[in-house]
């Protein structure tokens, strides 16, 4: 079974060994499709969205030795968020000036189309929501029988009828109430769980990311 990746500050310790395979494979598990989106939302072409993730994760390498929990004003969530943001404003910057160059525009002529978006912050924190929780269900999918994740999944996340799916599963009606119930209550205590070791729900984080 596959070990559960560990996205607490232990892991992030764990980063500074570059050497530490299981530990950069477990945090790109959890990052990297999260960088990519959220890349990609800013509307890079995907050769180019993948490339700013790469060296998003190169940057995060080269400084995570540098990264204290104890002593930095924001969560590592939001200082990753900050590498995100400045690396692909950068990209897109550059982006703009070889474009005005190629047409023979002016220098400083290019449009500020790489500013920060209101919002950009908060959608980060969406999308990292979202990645926890996918991450998470493949976890807790694969310490629980398939009929009981397909009793949870089918009735609270596609919400179809209990009896409807009880029947497909050979299952009684409380058989799938009980089923979703506790899948449902230990997604919600892994999630919780991880977003409060990124300091997810932390007002101070808030306040120095805007």
């Amino acid at each position: 079974m596959k070990p559960t990746p560990d996205t607490r500050y232990s892991l992030i310790a764990k980063l500074r060994d570059p050497r530490d395979v299981i530990a950069w494979n477990e945090f790109a598990g959890i990052y990297q499709p999260l960088i990519f989106r959220v890349v990609s939302a800013r509307g890079l072409q995907h050769a180019d969205a993948t490339d700013v993730t790469q060296e998003v994760l190169a940057r995060v390498a080269g400084a995570v030795e540098q990264f204290n929990p104890a002593h930095e004003s924001v969560t590592f969530r939001g200082w990753l968020y900050r590498i995100t943001r400045n690396i692909t404003i950068d990209f897109l910057r550059k982006q703009s000036r070889d474009r005005i160059r190629t047409n023979g525009g002016a220098k400083g002529e290019w449009p500020d189309v790489a500013s920060p978006v209101p919002g950009d912050s908060a959608e980060f924190r969406r999308q990292f929501e979202k990645q926890v929780f996918r991450v998470v269900a493949q976890e807790v999918r694969g310490h629980v029988q398939e009929k009981t994740w397909q009793a949870f999944w089918e009735t609270e996340i596609r919400q179809r009828p209990v009896g409807e799916v009880a029947g497909e599963l050979d299952l009684t009606a409380g058989a799938v109430y009980i089923a979703r119930s506790r899948v449902l209550a230990r997604l919600k205590k892994e999630v919780q769980k991880r977003l409060a070791e990124t300091g997810i729900a932390g007002e101070q984080e808030n306040q120095h990311e805007t």
